[in-house]
């Protein structure tokens, strides 16, 4: 039902050395029977409803002269224009009008501004005059912004759900009051699998964003009001009605759910990072046994790299560790395993050749560039020298392995730094989003002349 290999980035490691890593690329693919299926889907859309959202972002607006403070945030009342909240209801409305659900597909619309509230439960998307009243309804609130609170109003739809694909759109455009409280429920989402994937528009907390998205397996769009970027994560306003149909087509061709993965590893060995590397980047969190790590695609494989650390070893050939995996196939109402696979390392005396799995580090390589990035934006004011070379060698990297779209993005952040000293909000928001943004196919011919260990030396990481 589930192809699965299993690839180390070496098959020899050295003995007698201590604190090394050894990586191990877990590629998935359904077969065809699977592949071919249709999951039913629960949707929820939660919507920042915050007095913020009323900002007119496209058209003529002209200036009533009153002005009111939301967020400790002074705001302009205008007429006239489109308004962020306008957007988000024209574009949910064109999802519900496009067609593409059918009975199987259920619909949730959720607000939160310093409260929050169901507008209409999972409802079949074919009940279209209902779902529409509802997505009108969004233009009743205002106030602050407390995440938190609609995360809440989500997690209780979607926590005992049956055999689906369960997804969340969150829509924002503000900093929120309760952060600690989103992190915490996001490990939640992550334990009932539950992706979230962040809208951001504004000045939202993108640090915020990242973390939901990768702690759920979800994804993460930067949304421009005036889009001047290159990256594969940037999104126009006005094209908000097409990304959110597109995201209800991906929850569709999740075929593969619930992924969990099981690693025993024997003594002096220890896994220390798990990262989905294809088709879209994530980190997930190591706090929960069995790991669970989102799901999988009908069409096209799913790539993870897991990393561990290794103890001192003696010359041997040793199983260091064994994987499992257990998982849904909605579309079948069935379940599936792996059985236990082996990891095995032979550890030799001396040197060993340099050869390394071009795959596997192709993929670790584009993974690293999100914590390149990270970091030149963390000391871009303080040590604008030394973020530069870090934005420097995650441009080599994504030209290396031709990911044209991050090259450009990451460029133009570079040549902004080199110029003004500093990053803008803007230019750290997209550039930050982009690295996150979807991955480069691999294949055997790709140079490493970036090794991951000159990755770690340069980044400090």
């Amino acid at each position: 039902m589930l192809n699965v290999l299993v690839v180390p980035h070496r098959e020899f490691l050295p003995a007698q050395q201590a604190q090394q890593k050894l990586f191990i690329m877990v590629k998935l693919k359904p077969n065809q029977e699977i592949a071919t299926s249709r999951p039913p889907t629960n949707f929820v859309f939660a919507i920042d409803t915050s007095g913020s959202m009323y900002e007119s972002v496209i058209g003529d607006a002209i200036p009533t002269g009153k002005t009111y403070e939301i967020d400790g945030n002074k705001y302009e009342e205008v007429t006239g224009g489109k308004a962020k909240i306008d957007l988000v209801i024209e574009s949910l409305q064109a999802l519900v009008r496009s067609g593409k659900l059918n009975q199987s597909d259920y619909i949730s619309i959720v607000q939160f501004d310093d409260q929050a509230s169901t507008l209409i439960g999972l409802t079949p998307g074919t009940q279209v005059k209902k779902l529409e009243e509802a997505i009108g309804k969004l233009r009743n609130f205002s106030g602050g912004t407390r995440m938190g609170l609609g995360m809440k109003e989500i997690f209780k739809m979607l926590e005992k759900g049956g055999m689906a694909s369960r997804r969340t759109i969150i829509f924002t455009d503000g900093q929120t009051f309760d952060e600690d409280e989103c992190k915490e429920l996001a490990r939640e989402f992550a334990s009932k699998n539950i992706p979230i994937t962040a809208l951001g528009v504004g000045d939202y907390a993108e640090d915020l964003l990242i973390d939901l998205s990768d702690a759920t397996g979800g994804r993460l769009f930067h949304v421009e009001t005036d889009l001047n970027s290159n990256n594969e994560l940037s999104v126009d306003i006005q094209q908000l009605p097409n990304k959110i149909i597109e995201e209800l087509s991906n929850a569709q061709q999740d075929v593969i759910t619930n992924l969990a993965l099981n690693v025993k590893t024997v003594k002096g060995v220890e896994i220390t990072r798990i990262l989905r590397a294809y088709p879209e980047q994530a980190e997930f969190s190591l706090t929960q046994e069995p790991y669970p790590i989102g799901n999988a695609a009908g069409k096209d494989e799913t790539i993870f790299i897991l990393e561990f650390t290794i103890e001192n070893r003696p010359p041997s050939r040793v199983r260091v560790a064994q994987l499992g995996l257990t998982y849904d196939m909605p579309g079948k109402n069935r379940r599936g395993e792996l059985p236990p696979q082996n990891v095995v390392v032979q550890f030799v005396e001396g040197q060993i050749g340099a050869a390394v799995n071009q795959e596997v580090m192709g993929y670790l390589q584009q993974c690293n560039i999100a914590e390149l990035v990270k970091k030149a934006t963390q000391i871009a004011t303080k040590n604008p020298q030394q973020a530069e070379k870090l934005l420097e060698t995650a441009h080599n990297i994504t030209q290396r392995i031709g990911n044209q779209r991050m090259t450009q993005s990451i460029g133009d952040a570079r040549e902004e730094l080199r110029k003004t000293q500093k990053i803008s909000e803007g230019t750290r928001k997209t550039v930050k989003m982009g690295a996150k943004g979807k991955t480069i196919r691999m294949n055997s011919d790709i140079n490493d002349d970036l090794s991951e260990e000159k990755i770690r030396r340069v980044s400090g990481t």
